[in-house]
């Protein structure tokens, strides 16, 4: 299940691609509801808990869904690796400096510490530092890239 009706949480999955199709499953989805419902309910007499259930379907499901959603697509983000990252000389396995930056400003967003504004802001004040260091260095010492990031850092 990815269903987003976040319009940052559907840029992101479009732009890194496989997080749409790695964003978690109907099943997993489903059983998270179904348990969130039924601890719920739990408190309540027997004869009220198809009613309480009802009621926090209507009332609460939307918020779960974009919850899980955003969560899921962090989850899912932090394995992820551009293929074709300039920093770390190739490590595909192991989240370059600016990967690492972008998912703490993700996981901020997520945890709806950050509006979508300020996410894409940020994102983009990042980025373009980034690609400004990669072009100073690139224009000094070429192998440097493949070895570090911005201020020597690269991930591990």
């Amino acid at each position: 299940m990815y269903i987003v009706d976040d319009p940052t949480l559907a840029l992101i999955a479009r732009f890194v691609g496989n997080a749409s199709s790695a964003g978690g499953s109907d099943e997993a989805f489903f059983r998270g509801q179904i348990a969130a419902i039924e601890a719920h309910v739990e408190r309540f007499p027997v004869a009220e808990r198809d009613q309480r259930a009802l009621e926090w379907i209507e009332s609460n499901a939307v918020h779960y869904r974009q919850q899980w959603q955003k969560q899921s697509a962090v989850t899912t983000l932090a394995r992820e690796r551009c293929p074709d990252c300039p920093l770390c000389g190739g490590d595909k396995e192991t989240p370059c400096a600016i990967h690492r930056r972008w998912l703490k400003l993700l996981e901020r967003y997520a945890a709806d510490q950050l509006s979508s504004r300020d996410y894409v802001e940020m994102s983009l004040t990042l980025l373009k530092g980034y690609k400004n260091w990669l072009k100073v260095t690139q224009l000094r010492d070429p192998s440097r890239v493949a070895k570090q990031g911005p201020s020597g850092l690269c991930a591990g």
